[in-house]
Order: structure tokens, then C-alpha cells, then sequence
């Protein structure tokens, strides 16, 4: 490493010929992992037994090594553990694929208890998938990356990981417990659960602290977000649970989407997602990011939640760029512009969601004045939107947007006459 400089590293593409090269959010993962990329390579042909690149870009990446000073060597592509090895042995240094990265950026980022045992869990998976392979290799000499597996029979190294990974499943389940226990209680709030989903570093973060005044962190490097953050907000004086999301990416590792499975479940349990992007990103990327996030929602059982596409970064654009990136993306779903930065487009935002919340009916109705009127009329203040309350003579008339099940409990309670729901 460069005295008080970043760890320099290469990263490498192979693709097949026709497919697009993923280098560029490579690069933005290295960034997020606080690497600085000073080399970049891609190789079109079929994958190389020996090094999954050819010999030749293997003899052209050992010079860039020895003459930047490059400490790792990143890979887009899943390397088998022969193909890792060899490349450590030639190279000199230690050798990343995508998933290592991005385990190593949820390390990073991870701040709750669930979050670093999932992560945890998912790292050992990754490993024991490896683990008989890496061993035998490791005993024909160490190399950059293998270090310390010599001194292990195979066997012994498979059963200690696979005993860790049974000691934290068991942590894991006993806080899913937990989770299940406060997604029961809300609930039993009648309240709907709106997600904010998406691409990450779409800003959904920061679409999250405009709408609850809150200060979740916010970054513009990826994964700032694997905590769901979960607050109770007004949206056009509707209470509602508003949850903050894991942000999903390319090609995210199938481990790591098992590993979160509990925490992306959240999305799929919503009565609205709020589908976030970037729309200054340009058209291919954009639709190709909004492609990947609806991909990801179908396999996370999401896809029969409604979605509000919500294009953020609008103060990137001006108007007429915004209108051309919409007819050309030629999407079949509501959506919404905004800026979450600077606030524009947050009350057409709402207007929206409005419209597409289930779970809210209008009802209009007479309370009489006792002791279970003044209790009920405390919980129609905190769960819903209240039109019209008017103290009359003998009785109170009430008009109010609310939870069905709030809605249902009042009319068995007083069965009055006057109950109607408003079409």
C-alpha cells in the first residue's frame, strides 16, 4: 500500500464476443471498497482453462503489476480456485473476483448485528464451496491469497467452516424471531408498508430522509444502505411504514441474495414499492439498471406488489431531456419525477402514492360521545387521514381516510346506521 494512499489494484473483464464489458461499476466497486484502479483490462475470447484469461493478457497484466505497484488484482468474472491460484502464482498477488468485493464492501458497510452474520454467513458459503479445492492447492506451495491453508487436512478446514455456519444460522433465526415479532405488531397497526427499492446509489437514501425528515447516512459510493431503516411518515396525510432498502446491482452474487433473502423479503411483504432511479444516467444504462431492479423483485417473490417508478436526479436534467429519456425508455408502469436533493416533484410523489395505496378506504360515520369514542378517536388520529371532524349536538360526524381494519372495527363497535364507506 502507498504511504497514506489507497491499495492500487487492476481489473479485469473477460466477456464473451457480443457482451458488453461491466468494467466501469468494477471500477465503482474498487472505489467503494477504497481501491484506487490503475489498470484496466478486457479480453474478448472463451474462458481459459489455466486462467480463465489467455496467457498472453496474463504475461501483459504481470508487467502492469510490476510496474504500477498494483497490490490486487480484481476480476468481474467467478474464477474457479485452479484458475485463482494459477493467476496468484504468476501475478505475485492476490487475486479478487466480483463476489469477494462485494462481500468485502458488506463487510465495510454493515452496522447491525443481522447484517454482519448474514454477511458472515454468506463469506463461509462462499468459502466452503471452495474450501477441499483451495487446501489441495495450497499444499503444492502457498501463494498470494492462500495463505495459511497448508497446515489443514482437507476434511478438518471443510467441517470447521461448516460448523461456524451452523452456529450462526442458529443466531440468525433467533433474530428473525425477533424481526417477525415487530413486523406482527405492525400489522396489527393496520398500517401499509411502503419500500423504497432500486439500483444502488439511485438515492433512495436521500428520497427517505426528504419524506421523514430523518438523516439516514447518505454516500454516493454503493452500498451505503444494508440495515432497512423503517419509520412511520404521513404521505399525503396518510400514515404509512416507510422502509429504506438494500440497493440491488448487477449480477448480485446468488449467496449474498440468500444471505439477505430475510432483509429483501421485507420489499416483497409491501402494499406499494416505490421503485427508485437515477434519470440522469443515460437511456441503455437507465433501463438496463431498472431492468435489473424489476429482475431482482420478481426473484425476491416481489412481483405482484404494485410499483411506483420514482425518477430521481431530476435537477441533473433539464425538462425536455427528462421527457425524451421517459418516451424512450417506453416503460408500462406509473411514474413519478423527482429530485430528492432539492425536494421538486416530493407532492406529485405523494399524490401518487395516494392513488395507489391499498389497504385505506373513506368512511363516513356518527360517533356517540362516551368513554369508547374518546379511545377510538385516538387511534383514528394516529392511523388516519382525517377530512372532516365535527362536534354536533348529539353525536360526532366524522369523515376520514383509514386502515380497513381500523375502518371495520368501528362499524361493529357503535353499528350505527350512518356507516358508509365513500366511493
Amino acid at each position: 500500500m502507498l504511504e497514506g494512499g489507497a491499495l492500487r489494484v487492476a481489473i479485469v473483464h473477460r466477456v464473451d464476443r457480443g457482451e458488453d464489458d461491466n468494467l466501469s461499476e468494477l471500477k465503482e466497486l474498487c472505489r467503494t471498497a477504497g481501491y484506487e484502479v490503475v489498470y484496466e483490462l478486457k479480453q474478448v475470447r472463451p474462458p481459459h482453462p489455466e486462467y480463465h484469461i489467455g496467457p498472453g493478457k496474463v504475461e501483459e497484466l504481470k508487467r502492469a503489476v510490476e510496474m504500477l505497484g498494483i497490490e490486487k488484482v480484481v476480476f468481474e468474472n467467478e474464477l474457479k480456485p485452479v484458475q485463482e491460484y494459477n493467476l496468484a502464482k504468476e501475478l505475485k498477488v492476490p487475486i479478487l473476483t466480483r463476489t469477494k468485493l462485494i462481500l468485502e464492501i458488506f463487510s465495510l458497510h454493515a452496522s447491525s448485528l443481522e447484517a454482519k452474520l448474514q454477511i458472515k454467513l454468506a463469506e463461509l458459503k462462499y468459502e466452503l464451496s471452495r474450501a477441499k479445492e483451495k487446501v489441495r492447492l495450497a499444499k503444492k506451495g502457498e501463494q498470494p491469497g492462500f495463505h495459511g491453508l497448508g497446515a489443514y487436512e482437507a476434511d478438518i478446514y471443510y467441517d470447521e467452516i461448516h460448523r461456524r455456519m451452523v452456529s450462526i444460522a442458529r443466531k440468525l433465526e433467533s433474530l428473525k424471531k425477533h424481526m417477525d415479532l415487530i413486523r406482527l405488531e405492525r400489522r396489527k397497526r393496520g398500517l401499509p408498508l411502503i419500500s423504497l427499492a432500486g439500483y444502488t446509489n439511485a438515492g433512495k437514501s436521500t428520497l427517505f430522509n426528504a419524506l421523514t425528515m430523518e438523516n439516514v447516512l447518505v454516500d454516493s459510493k454503493l452500498f451505503t444502505t444494508l440495515t432497512p431503516t423503517t419509520r412511520i411518515v404521513r404521505i399525503a396525510g396518510k400514515p404509512v411504514f416507510l422502509s429504506d432498502t438494500v440497493g440491488f446491482i448487477k449480477n448480485l452474487p446468488t449467496l449474498l441474495v440468500e444471505a439477505f433473502y430475510a432483509t429483501l423479503r421485507e420489499i416483497a411483504l409491501s402494499d406499494l414499492i416505490l421503485l427508485v432511479a437515477d434519470a440522469s444516467d443515460p437511456v441503455e444504462k437507465l433501463r438496463e439498471k431498472i431492468t435489473t431492479s424489476l429482475q431482482t423483485l420478481y426473484n425476491i417473490g416481489a412481483h405482484e406488489v404494485p410499483v411506483l417508478l420514482v425518477l430521481n436526479k431530476a435537477d441533473l436534467l433539464d425538462r425536455d431531456e427528462i421527457e425524451l429519456r421517459i418516451s424512450e425508455l417506453d416503460l408500462d408502469l406509473p411514474r413519478v419525477v423527482i429530485s430528492a436533493k432539492y425536494g421538486w416533484g416530493l407532492d406529485e410523489l405523494q399524490k401518487k402514492v395516494s392513488e395507489l395505496l391499498r389497504g385505506f378506504i373513506k368512511v363516513e360515520t356518527t360517533l356517540p360521545y362516551n368513554d369508547e369514542t374518546a379511545k377510538i378517536l385516538n387511534e383514528i388520529f394516529r392511523s388516519s387521514k382525517v377530512d372532516l371532524l365535527n362536534y354536533e349536538n348529539e353525536f360526532i360526524r366524522l369523515r376520514a381516510e383509514m386502515p380497513i381494519q381500523l375502518a371495520e372495527k368501528i362499524r361493529r363497535k357503535f353499528n350505527n346506521e350512518c356507516f358508509r364507506v365513500i366511493r
